[in-house]
């Protein structure tokens, strides 16, 4: 079996995964919390095109085995042995990051799953989880989150918005700006920086309006203005993320405009 038929056959795996976990999310109880958090997100038709589901924890797993095979989900790393004290047992991947998402190269092909844990801050940093789990041996600065939806558009209008997450993302795809892509933190690798350099040379980096973001833009562009011609755009001011004011914002006015702004931004210097 050659390479490209190894991530052929890796994708149809983890999307038999991904429509379990979709089938979890719209039909069990166990996924109402996930249900409801992702109702004050996205709209249904969004959850289902970017493919969202759940993950159960480990006392559910039962279930998610009567949708995907435990073979595929043990040979996927996404169930295995735990031991704890003198016993085991098994536990899932994603047992503590429930909502997932499967995550597409260029082509659409299944790459990964990302999963997003849903307990507050608080108790995540009391139990020192991170907020985002990947499909074991995946690394974010290996990939842009939307780029496969994005990439035409990228090549049509000659630049491409850069936001953290996932969210942020859909929500300018959804509000029809398709030419965005997530670098799903506050860094751009030089390998999502080659990827993005293959479509365009100008880049916009639309990060978190908080520190990290801030400090996230002056970084990139220190590192890869040589490059490129990347360029920093703001959140605008009130809100956390494009995702927070797309979705909060209630002048149907100001929201337009700002659409219609981040469509039709001019890279080049005048």
């Amino acid at each position: 079996m050659d390479f490209i038929d190894k991530l052929k056959e890796r994708s149809e795996a983890l999307g038999a995964v991904a429509e379990a976990c979709q089938y979890i999310l719209r039909n069990d109880e166990v996924a109402s919390e996930a249900r409801d958090y992702l109702d004050t997100r996205l709209s249904r038709s969004a959850q289902d095109k970017y493919g969202f589901g759940y993950f159960p924890d480990d006392d559910s797993l039962k279930f998610l085995f009567s949708l995907a095979s435990r073979e595929l989900l043990e040979s996927e790393g996404l169930v295995y042995r735990s031991f704890v004290g003198m016993g085991h047992h098994l536990h899932g991947h994603f047992s503590k990051h429930n909502l997932v998402c499967p995550l597409r190269d260029v082509h659409g092909n299944i790459s990964a799953l990302l999963g997003r844990t849903l307990l507050s801050d608080s108790e995540r940093e009391r139990l020192e989880l991170k907020k985002y789990k990947y499909t074991r041996g995946y690394s974010s600065n290996l990939y842009l989150f939307g780029l496969n939806l994005a990439k035409e558009t990228i090549i049509e209008k000659d630049y491409v918005i850069c936001v953290e997450g996932q969210l942020d993302c859909i929500a300018c795809q959804e509000a029809g700006i398709m030419n965005v892509v997530a670098l799903g933190k506050a860094s751009l690798s030089r390998y999502q920086f080659s990827r993005l350099h293959r479509y365009t040379n100008n880049i916009f980096l639309m990060l978190d309006n908080d520190e990290p973001g801030q400090e996230g833009k002056r970084i990139i562009k220190a590192h890869y203005l040589p490059f490129g011609n990347v360029k920093s755009i703001s959140v605008p001011n009130g809100y956390k993320d494009i995702d927070e004011f797309l979705r909060k914002e209630g002048s149907h006015t100001w929201r337009q405009t700002v659409i219609n702004g981040l469509s039709a931004l001019q890279p080049k210097e005048s």
